[in-house]
């Protein structure tokens, strides 16, 4: 990680003298390779907190910290369901993207036994569409926006699944990427039944 670090400095002081885009791609990928680096070390000490944790109790106070070191949230309003990831998903040819899914599905699973515990609704879809809108810091050079077919899915669909979908199979759940600029990097998923897709894509882009 300390490798890919140093070489990510050097690269990037070259960008910050040239401004090319050539190398602040590479920049990235450097900063890609450390970061997953982290991610590694960070599922094998999550994991083992978790085992070494023997008491419920502390168990659970360890899971609300790991929420709340995420900042995942979640929203339900006229049968969408709403859920925001403060980080870009990764590539989908990334060695590594578990670490996605422990934290969404503990989120999911704290929001769902507020929700029950409150007498609120907790959705569920039988057929459905969820939509990723992918937002990029308009700061930033464009060349890191990436083509929505390399964008790694799956754990956030596995995460969201268990607790609100009937099956993720391509008869029950379609698909949709949209791509924005804004202010600061994210990741916002929706989901909601295929019936409501067309109002809601039409509200997301002509904002009626």
């Amino acid at each position: 990680m300390q490798e890919h670090l140093a070489e990510a400095a050097g690269i990037k002081a070259a960008y910050e003298r040239f401004a090319s885009e050539f190398q602040y791609e590479r920049y990235g990928e450097e900063v890609e390779k450390a970061s997953l680096c982290g991610e590694r070390l960070t599922e094998r000490l999550r994991r083992l907190a978790m085992e070494s944790l023997a008491e419920p109790g502390r168990q659970r106070v360890y899971e609300e910290r790991l929420i709340r070191s995420h900042w995942i949230t979640a929203g339900y309003e006229e049968g969408i369901l709403r859920v925001e990831l403060p980080f870009l998903l990764p590539h989908r040819k990334s060695k590594y993207t578990d670490y996605i899914y422990q934290p969404l599905f503990l989120a999911m699973e704290k929001w769902c036994g507020e929700r029950g515990k409150a007498g609120a609704e907790v959705p569920a879809f039988r057929e459905a569409v969820v939509g990723f809108c992918h937002v990029y810091d308009k700061g930033k050079p464009q060349v890191r926006v990436r083509d929505h077919d390399n964008i790694e899915e799956k754990q956030v669909v596995d995460a969201l699944g268990t607790f609100f979908l009937e099956s993720d199979g391509g008869l029950y759940l379609d698909t949709f990427h949209t791509t924005v600029m804004g202010d600061g990097d994210r990741t916002e998923v929706f989901l909601m039944e295929k019936g409501r897709f067309g109002e809601w894509v039409k509200a997301f882009y002509v904002g009626e």
